[in-house]
């Protein structure tokens, strides 16, 4: 097993390896085209807003759905936003959907509940909830329960990781494309983060995917960019050497020339390597 990557002590040091947007000086040039996207998006024809999933008010999400041919259905990809579990919104990777459905790929993307007022673990309950809804409802929304894929960015990384640890949701997920996860919450809990995020030791050892065993037969895509922080490059490295060991089929899209804000978009550029393995991932469309 090769040497897991080494957090420093110093406190400074270690929480400049975790902050993207001090990386990333012109971040919210990004995040603006995010949302800007996402707005966009809405008028693409298709969509079911604000389908609730559970009872509380921010258990619901977004689907678009291509048009039927004939009684086939269409493979769906839920796709998780970041935001390290206490920002951002469904609305910032809406912008990703148009481009799935041109392709005859139905794409979801899920709000949930933010930390400090929910804790990590619930968060996780709540996207293991969504996940089934979506396989139970899938063919009433004209997608295909067998080919459900589930994706996410930073946080949503993370969570759709989880899935895939999970016996009811592993089982009905077809492949997981994470997007510079985060899959060891150890030391975010020493983090300027912890704070918000009030990581426990209960939390950090059910809720790390590190530590985690994948389900038979997950099926798992990773990629992280070339030019994020060295603790987001060593959480991919130790993630992915961890879960092959442990069974997991792993491939790795390399990212180069990207940082943890401008690969986002790349997930749906099929002309690009990671839009490209998306595709490998789910497959055509009916």
């Amino acid at each position: 097993m090769p040497k897991r990557f080494s957090y420093p002590a110093n406190q400074d040091a270690l929480d400049a390896l975790f902050n993207n947007r001090a990386a990333v000086p012109n971040f919210a040039d990004t995040t603006a085209a995010w949302a800007r996207d996402g707005a966009a998006a809405l008028a693409v024809p298709g969509w079911h807003r604000d389908v609730a999933y559970g009872p509380a008010l921010n258990e619901n999400l977004d689907l678009l759905v291509p048009p039927r041919r004939g009684a086939a259905r269409a493979p769906l990809f839920v796709f998780i936003h970041g935001g390290y579990w206490q920002a951002l919104d469904k609305s910032d990777v809406r912008g990703l959907a148009p481009a799935f459905v041109a392709k005859g790929i139905a794409y979801a993307t899920l709000n949930y509940a933010l930390c400090p007022a929910v804790g990590v673990d619930a968060i996780a309950a709540q996207m293991r909830a969504a996940l089934n809804f979506l396989w139970f409802h899938a063919p009433k929304f004209g997608c295909d329960p067998q080919r459900i894929f589930v994706g996410g960015h930073s946080a949503g990384g993370h969570l759709a990781a989880m899935l895939c640890t999970f016996p009811d949701t592993a089982a009905r997920i077809a492949g997981c494309f994470s997007v510079s996860g985060v899959y060891d919450l150890a030391p975010l809990m020493r983090s300027y983060q912890q704070p918000v995020l009030r990581l426990t030791d209960r939390v950090v050892a059910t809720c790390s995917p590190l530590a985690l065993r994948p389900q038979p037969g997950t099926k798992l895509w990773l990629t992280v960019g070339a030019d994020e922080t060295p603790a987001f490059l060593g959480q991919q490295a130790d993630f992915a050497a961890v879960w092959r060991q442990k069974g997991a089929a792993v491939t790795v899209v390399p990212a180069p020339g990207l940082n943890h804000f401008t690969i986002v978009a790349k997930a749906a550029d099929f002309a690009h390597p990671i839009g490209r393995a998306a595709l490998t991932m789910i497959g055509p469309g009916p």
